[in-house]
């Protein structure tokens, strides 16, 4: 293993990323019953939480955060830092394991700079600057951390890790654990800090509301029934806090999110994405209403009055939004890394919208994107499993039926129904610059995934679901119950139209397979179906295979070597000539091909003379030998075409 590791999680899709897995020394991450997670979650949050309500003093608070989280995760030390502005530095605020010497040592004689130093930017500044979690392997190794290395080996630490503390959206500080033994810290490990930290920086937040309150009622002391309303607003929105918490780590939803809330501040609840597509919905009493046409036209209507690039934050909607009294709604941008994702709406009040429920909403929020951060998690661990099997189904010469049967069934697939083979690829953007296009290719290719998925689990028909390479594979069941693949297909292109922002993707729906064995050959047939497609302009469409005529016979040939031959025996000279004098012999035979032999057709296609183009064909047969008004001679040359068409030239 390397002495020297040092990451910075990156973050795809929502989720946290790390390099490599070892051990947990915590009982935290084995695998507890969630009744027991659950508990220890939530009497750490208590703790801190009946500590904000009492008002204590941020010093006390802060030792109060680094001994629950220690305890939380069972990492030997723990340190709250904070920055401190005149030194340009982070000092220890607060700490759990760790000596008085060694929080002497770290804010008097070695403090950490707030950017580079001497040997480098350390990890706790990364960590602050950056706003993203740090892990170090081990400190010994790491350059950026020899300034830190003697009182590490002193206190008896190697492993960091290090995340942002944030109070009311300002930078505060981090919060560091440390452990005794070298150790990588899994990716749930790493949202379970930042959990924490999230938990801590709403009770340091909490703190300070509180003691202003409490300044403002010595000082005003007939002003004190704003003051409580304050007061009240934050106690309310802490409860609905730690009832959604719950209600999401006991495997709740976004729709589960959403139903609790819509009792709670009694108004209808919905949830939308990015793309403005309504993924959660809850009426008055609670009830799911996703399906409520009443719903969707209601979310419609609000949507108009949002504008193009709202601030994140909360805010009021027209009352004729809240037809029962005339209260107007709220809605509130739900923020993933630094991206908007959605927007949490409540409408049609029953009571007007006061700040308890304002700030309500603003946690609520916050609720739903650690729903879906979750819920992104286990969908690319899902990708990923489907991937990995697509890759041995499509190639399963040398592997056992009865293996990939057992795989597929571990998945939720029966293979031993028929599937029919779908291939879906977007088209390529017209008239988009390419640095535009590269950098929205990743994107565009994780929401056509999402789409292809959310779409076949609503029609209950695609058993599974991955990307390969620039496209995404389905497996759709052909039970006679369900809708055929073809349906389907017709129905995710309009889905796609609607909700995939502008651009188009070309569908191919292959073969119906009956044994695992068949299905590399499917998939290579369909997916040479989409390439002829996609080669030819055609866009926005659905191929099957009994579209492409005697193409599917060349598709299916199986050793493309003696296709290509054939090809270049017929045209081969042809191909070198304009090589060779740059001329456009080629493309002029095409061209009189694909317009049946209409010489003249073939002038005004490229823009030439007829002459030149009688001319061109009499070169191309006396170069070939050949009669283009012989009938087989024709066959021939259009037949080496069309693999060209396949193939390439």
């Amino acid at each position: 293993m390397p002495n020297d590791r040092t990451h910075t999680p990156s973050w795809e899709g929502g989720r946290v990323m790390v390099h490599a897995q070892s051990p947990s020394p915590t009982v935290l991450f084995a695998d507890e019953p969630l009744s027991a997670e659950l508990c220890s979650w939530l009497d750490a949050i208590a703790e801190i939480t009946r500590a904000a309500n009492r008002i204590v003093p941020l010093e006390e608070l802060f030792e109060l955060i680094a001994g629950a989280t220690a305890r939380l995760t069972g990492y030997e030390f723990c340190a709250v830092f904070v920055e401190d502005q005149e030194r340009g530095s982070l000092v220890i605020k607060g700490s759990y394991g760790l000596s008085p010497e060694y929080v002497a040592a770290i804010n008097a004689r070695t403090p950490i700079p707030v950017g580079p130093g001497d040997t480098g930017e350390g990890p706790s500044s990364r960590a602050f600057r950056s706003q993203r979690p740090t892990t170090v392997y081990d400190i010994s190794a790491d350059a950026a951390s020899r300034a830190w290395e003697t009182v590490a080996a002193q206190q008896g630490y190697y492993s960091l890790l290090s995340v942002p503390l944030v109070v009311g959206q300002v930078p505060f500080g981090v919060l560091n654990c440390y452990t005794a033994d070298r150790h990588e810290f899994s990716a749930r490990e790493i949202i379970l800090m930042e959990s924490m930290a999230n938990q801590a920086g709403l009770a340091i937040e909490t703190i300070r509301k509180l003691a202003e309150a409490q300044e403002h009622a010595r000082v005003l002391l007939h002003g004190s029934a704003t003051l409580r309303a304050e007061l009240e607003a934050t106690e309310h929105a802490e409860a609905n806090h730690g009832e959604l918490l719950r209600v999401v780590l006991k495997g709740g939803g976004v729709n589960a999110i959403a139903e609790s809330l819509a009792t709670r501040l009694r108004c209808t609840v919905l949830v939308d994405d990015a793309a403005g597509r309504l993924i959660a919905a809850a009426s008055v009493d609670g009830r799911p209403a996703t399906r409520d046409g009443r719903c969707a036209a209601l979310h419609e209507q609000a949507r108009a009055h949002l504008a193009d690039d709202p601030d994140l934050g909360i805010a009021a909607l027209p009352a004729e939004l809240g037809p029962v009294n005339g209260s107007p709604g709220l809605v509130v941008p739900v923020v993933l890394d630094e991206d908007v994702a959605g927007h949490l709406w409540a409408l049609c009040p029953r009571q007007p919208l006061g700040p308890p429920h304002r700030q309500a909403l603003v946690r609520a929020a916050a609720v739903v994107a650690f729903a879906l951060l979750k819920e992104r998690t286990a969908q690319e661990v899902e990708w990923r499993l489907s991937r990995d099997f697509f890759d041995d189904l499509l190639d399963a010469e040398g592997q056992s039926s009865e293996a990939l049967h057992a795989r597929a069934h571990q998945l939720g697939a029966d293979l031993t129904e028929p599937h029919t083979v779908l291939v879906i690829r977007r088209d390529a953007p017209q008239d988009e610059p390419t640095a535009v296009h590269e950098d929205r290719e990743a994107y565009a290719q994780r929401s056509l995934l999402s789409l292809v998925q959310r779409t076949g689990a609503t029609w209950k028909g695609a058993t599974l679901t991955a990307t390969r390479s620039d496209h995404v594979v389905v497996l759709w069941r052909e039970n006679g119950q369900s809708r055929s693949a073809a349906e389907f297909a017709r129905h995710l292109r309009r889905e796609i139209l609607a909700y995939a922002g502008g651009w188009t993707a070309t569908i191919g729906v292959g073969p119906t397979c009956l044994d695992v064995q068949e299905y590399g050959d499917a998939y290579r047939l369909t997916s040479s179906v989409l390439d002829l497609v996609q080669q030819s302009d055609r866009r926005d469409r659905v191929v099957t295979l009994d579209e492409i005529g005697a193409y599917r016979l060349l598709l299916q040939v199986k050793r493309p070597r003696e296709l290509r031959s054939f090809a270049k025996s017929v045209l081969g000279r042809v191909h070198a000539y304009d090589e060779q004098h740059q001329s456009k012999l080629g493309l002029t035979l095409r061209t009189y091909t694909t317009h049946r032999c209409n010489a003249a057709l073939t002038a005004s296609s490229l823009h030439v003379h007829p002459n030149t183009v009688s001319y061109r064909l009499r070169r191309i047969e006396r170069l070939l030998g050949i009669e283009l008004d012989d009938p087989q001679t024709l066959l021939h040359v259009q037949l080496a075409l069309m693999i060209e068409n396949i193939l390439g030239n």
